[in-house]
């Protein structure tokens, strides 16, 4: 620059009048009217036009200043900024994606003109999820470890309010990148290190689908053939009705985000009117006095139940909440958005929850089944012919259920390969649930049920305590071409973090009740810890909560300065 225009503080400094004396110099006052030659194309006579200097201005949200030019004299009108980042498409009005084309984008941000959705849209996704029979099952088995129903209800509102941690704080990082979790995620394992959470978060993916799957499988089988109360069956096929689920399921999640809305506002309000109708069917079977008669639960149950309730109704989708943000627009308020995320995991699985803890208190000993079985037990329990709505009830919600299963496991697979499409992804993670349902048939719903999501939780809950620290911490968006590719602002393994994931993870499976045949191996630490493997405390699984709150304190304690190294590496085109 130019010793006539020194550079200040802020910017470029107005230069100096010009002396009268200097014909070529133009005094300058604030405000002034100046006279500019315009000479026509048409070769016409020049004509001249007077505009007004209004003064100079500093732009100096850029830190090259490439527009800190005078404001009276061609200055650039102002504009939101979008990081050139960012997929935008020129002169292109918001818009939603057509339902009917594979959506493109996994890795890359989600475009901008296409980020349409309202925080109201959240409420309908997870509605749809929630009112779940597995919201039954989680309400049932609070009850048959020996809570009151008051007791139940303030554990749910407990597990519900932890869990909104992770889909909370993911729903804000999904809704600010217009990115996936496993994509967002790289910044806290590194753009190379994010590849170990993903494969788990891939194969849990596969695991809940597969679950999904054997539950509906269990609905079917109990609809055409109904189990006795001693046990029911272990019948390990597969009924066609869970394939054709699966198919459909994967189709939808084929298609992507546009689809699925359509989809799941749908099954939401489906899911709603039956969950209602089997309330109304089985009122019969319940008995408010007897079970408002059931005592209070020792602490250490208290304990376990929220913990149940994190497990099965928080960390089951944890991986999830930015996946159903990605499309949602900016110009809302983040905290509406969260409300509305509140509401549509709360209000259906609250109810549920209470509903089936109301069943088994109300039936005793018969009720011990549901809180393993909800579906197979309640299909013997109803009057002959009434079972059918159950079944209706459970093929909606494991649909629900199972399209954002496969579309997260789609993403999750994409971002282990750049070269990997997201619908192939979406194909994958189907192949991968349908083959572990064929072993977990002989398994057996029931102790599937009771092992598979504590299990799956440990893994979700070490990455999930990590990743939503450093969310709460970070001060800015994400710098999206460094999540993209290595070299930039995000280091290619964050080696703390990933080894923290790793050794939690082996810490929480050793304080897990170990269960029958495959997960007889968890619970190792109990006896070298000198706690009581049949004791109250190791029933409560404290490997759950205990690995989300080290993987929380993890970044708050060590993490902090390497976020900020993150941040002020950041290209400034990208930061927001």
């Amino acid at each position: 620059m130019s010793d006539r225009y020194p550079r200040g503080q802020d910017g470029p400094v107005p230069p100096e009048p010009a002396s009268p004396a200097d014909d070529d110099a133009l005094t300058v006052e604030s405000p002034a009217v100046i006279e500019l030659g315009i000479t026509p194309l048409d070769g016409s006579a020049p004509r001249t036009a007077a505009t007004e200097i209004v003064g100079f201005g500093v732009d100096d949200d850029l830190p090259d200043d490439a527009d800190d030019v005078p404001t009276g004299v061609a200055a650039p009108v102002a504009s939101p900024r979008v990081s050139d980042d960012e997929i935008v498409l020129v002169d292109a009005a918001l818009a939603e994606e057509p339902r009917l084309v594979i959506e493109r984008y996994a890795q890359a941000p989600t475009p901008v003109v296409n980020r349409v959705g309202r925080g109201s849209r959240v409420f309908r996704l997870w509605f749809a999820v929630m009112a779940s029979v597995v919201s039954v099952a989680v309400g049932a088995r609070l009850a048959y470890l020996g809570l009151s129903i008051r007791q139940v209800v303030l554990v749910t509102v407990l597990g519900i309010v932890l869990s909104l941690i992770p889909l909370g704080l993911g729903t804000l990082a999904g809704r600010r990148n217009g990115q996936s979790m496993v994509m967002l995620s790289r910044a806290t394992f590194g753009v190379i290190g994010n590849v170990v959470p993903t494969v788990f978060a891939l194969l849990v993916r596969m695991a809940w689908g597969a679950l999904l799957l054997a539950i509906l499988g269990r609905a079917v089988t109990a609809a055409t053939r109904p189990p006795t109360l001693a046990g029911g069956t272990r019948d390990g096929s597969v009924p066609l009705p869970a394939l054709a689920v699966l198919i459909v399921a994967t189709v939808v999640a084929l298609f992507g985000y546009a689809l699925i809305r359509s989809v799941q506002a749908v099954l939401a309000v489906a899911g709603a009117a039956l969950v209602i109708a089997v309330m109304v069917l089985s009122a019969g079977l319940v008995d408010v006095g007897s079970a408002l008669t059931v005592p209070d639960g020792s602490g250490f149950t208290v304990f376990g139940g929220v913990t149940l309730v994190f497990a099965y109704l928080g960390l089951a989708w944890a991986s999830s909440g930015a996946d159903l943000a990605r499309y949602q627009g900016r110009s809302g308020s983040g905290s509406n958005a969260v409300l509305w995320l509140l509401a549509g995991v709360g209000v259906p699985a609250l109810v549920l929850a209470s509903w089936g803890a109301l069943l088994v208190s109300s039936q005793g000993q018969r009720g011990a089944d549901l809180a393993v079985d909800p579906v197979g037990t309640l299909a013997a329990l109803l009057p002959a012919g009434l079972e059918w709505p159950l079944l209706l009830l459970g093929t909606v919600t494991v649909l629900s259920a199972l399209i954002l299963t496969l579309y997260s496991g789609g993403l999750a697979a994409a971002a282990l390969s750049s070269g990997l499409p997201r619908a192939a992804g979406v194909a994958l993670t189907a192949m991968g649930a349908a083959l572990l349902l064929l072993p977990s048939g002989g398994l057996g719903v029931r102790a599937a049920f009771l092992t598979v999501p504590l299990t799956l939780a440990i893994p979700v809950a070490a990455w999930s305590g990590l990743f939503s620290a450093e969310t709460f911490v970070r001060a800015n968006r994400y710098d999206t071409r460094s999540l993209l590719k290595r070299g930039g602002a995000y280091a290619d393994v964050r080696w703390v973090n990933l080894a923290a994931f790793v050794v939690f993870s082996v810490v929480g499976w050793g304080l897990l009740v170990p269960g029958e045949g495959w997960s007889a191996w968890q619970g190792y630490l109990f006896e070298p810890l000198g706690i009581d493997p049949g004791g109250e405390f190791a029933a409560t699984n404290p490997g759950v909560l205990i690995v989300f709150a080290l993987g929380l304190a993890t970044p708050l304690l060590a993490g902090i300065p390497a976020i900020r190294r993150q941040e002020n590496a950041r290209t400034p085109a990208s930061a927001g």
